[in-house]
């Protein structure tokens, strides 16, 4: 079935070369133009969308090639599918065609269901490119709304109600306990706009990594200090053993992304009462000195399977923790990610019903 898109432009200076091409482009329905030269070709491309041109080469004043060149040349027209249909059959012609930039090249005389072929062939490819940039646009779309119209209210809201609990003491104990719900579910829904559009990012090719020698204790304190109203929801102990300068070369940004993902999954999987320390640490790997993060649990321990479909593949899936809290998936494939362009890697070692560990190894100074 073909759509009101699917325009071709035959290019000819033999009037019976265009009238017998489009006797046959015509019984499958294709929208067609006709063009006599190059320069009118030119104009026609000016002035309406094609999908594909059938180019004929030897042709006066503006051959083929010299028409193909300005096609793609041209941003508004360099989209459009160009092939040669012409009685050159050197060689030479062929490659010259394709150097210009032609998707196809065929030679006259031609089989009448092989051209058929090739050129629906061609149209769909084409049909299939646009779909693309379409469903790529609303994407981008999609995710510039989440970046930009959802992610700062939705962080505002839960700075605004962690800075009321702050300087509101007297409040009622139901009114505080409300205020503290609130404050998790922002904070969760915060987070998952975080990793949404850091996945995002990284499926893409939009994530740099840019390491430098760094403190990664600092690091560490500052994002225990962002789960400390959570930790303290659930009383669990939330607490930094490392030393206070334990340096690494890594990107901050990307391994801070990294630690809040971690602990946020230790938090989710540990019951109340509970504890969650985190540690960092040089130790020899392969006789080089590396920087290890370790953030341990007392949580539910998970499954030898699931460790290693954790690991090695590239799945997302989640389970409910011990508050029912309900995770996007994405957040331990971020961290494989950021590990990795951060030349590291990531291992995890975990009892049913004990806890879990996972370590973080990435360069050291």
């Amino acid at each position: 079935m073909k759509t009101e898109e699917q325009s071709i432009l035959i290019v000819d200076d033999v009037p019976k070369n265009i009238q017998l091409l489009g006797s046959i482009l015509k019984e499958e329905s294709y929208e067609l133009e006709f063009a006599t030269s190059g320069k009118e070709a030119l104009e026609w491309l000016d002035s309406k969308q094609f999908d594909l041109v059938l180019l004929d080469i030897m042709m006066p004043e503006m051959d083929g090639f010299e028409v193909c060149r300005r096609i793609k040349e041209n941003p508004a027209t360099r989209e459009v599918s160009v092939i040669f249909l012409t009685a050159k059959a050197d060689f030479q012609s062929i490659i010259q065609g394709f150097e210009t930039g032609a998707v196809d090249y065929i030679t006259k005389p031609y089989n009448r269901k092989e051209l058929l072929i090739r050129v629906k062939t061609h149209l769909t490819m084409q049909q299939q490119r646009k779909q693309l940039e379409l469903s790529t646009a609303f994407e981008k779309k999609i995710f510039s709304i989440i970046g930009h119209d959802l992610r700062s209210p939705m962080g505002n809201i839960r700075t605004y109600i962690e800075a009321f609990l702050l300087v509101n003491n007297d409040l009622n104990e139901n009114v505080i306990s409300l205020l503290k719900d609130l404050y998790l579910l922002s904070d969760n829904a915060f987070n998952l706009l975080e990793n949404l559009l850091n996945w995002a990012k990284s499926q893409s090719g939009g994530i740099v990594c840019r390491p430098q020698t760094d403190n990664i204790s600092m690091l560490i304190r500052n994002v225990l200090n962002l789960f400390a109203m959570q930790a303290e929801s659930k009383k669990i102990s939330l607490q930094f053993s490392g030393a206070d300068v334990v340096n690494g070369f890594f990107d901050p940004e990307l391994i801070s992304v990294v630690i809040r993902n971690l602990v946020s999954n230790a938090l989710k999987f540990t019951p109340h009462g509970g504890s969650i320390t985190l540690n960092a640490y040089h130790q020899t790997e392969s006789d080089q000195e590396r920087l290890v993060v370790q953030v341990s649990d007392t949580g539910t321990g998970i499954p030898p399977e699931i460790v290693d479909n954790l690991l090695h593949k590239s799945i997302h899936f989640t389970t409910y923790g011990t508050d029912n809290e309900k995770g996007s998936g994405l957040g331990f494939q971020l961290c494989k990610e950021f590990v990795s362009l951060n030349s590291g890697h990531i291992w995890i070692e975990s009892t049913p019903g004990e806890g879990s560990s996972f370590f973080v190894s990435l360069p050291a100074t």
